[in-house]
């Protein structure tokens, strides 16, 4: 039970410790470099994060762990981390240009 809520704090300090400098798009005008940088260092940031939750995942299950509700969450946590890199790829390419 501790080591749950102990993954979803962990979870949560990482969201929370994205950086959150995206604008929104009211003016259309492109990201300062800046920005850019921050949201390129989340993109590695969420990456980093869904790597290692999957390989904690795949060594649960190559362990054979009893823990099928702890795999699932791992797994779960890794694929929203990949989304979240996936939407700020999606706000570098729009909004800054090398």
């Amino acid at each position: 039970v501790t080591e749950d809520i102990s993954m979803k704090k962990i979870i949560l300090i990482c969201l929370l410790g994205l950086p959150g400098s995206l604008l929104f798009a009211g003016d259309h005008d492109l990201l300062d470099e800046n920005a850019c940088n921050e949201t390129k260092e989340g993109i590695g940031k969420a990456l980093g994060i869904a790597d290692y939750l999957f390989k904690e995942g795949e060594r649960l299950d190559k362990e054979k762990s009893k823990n099928e509700q702890k795999q699932k969450e791992l797994f779960e946590a890794a694929l929203a981390f990949s989304e979240i890199a996936e939407n700020y790829s999606t706000v570098y390419a729009v909004w800054c240009k090398d």
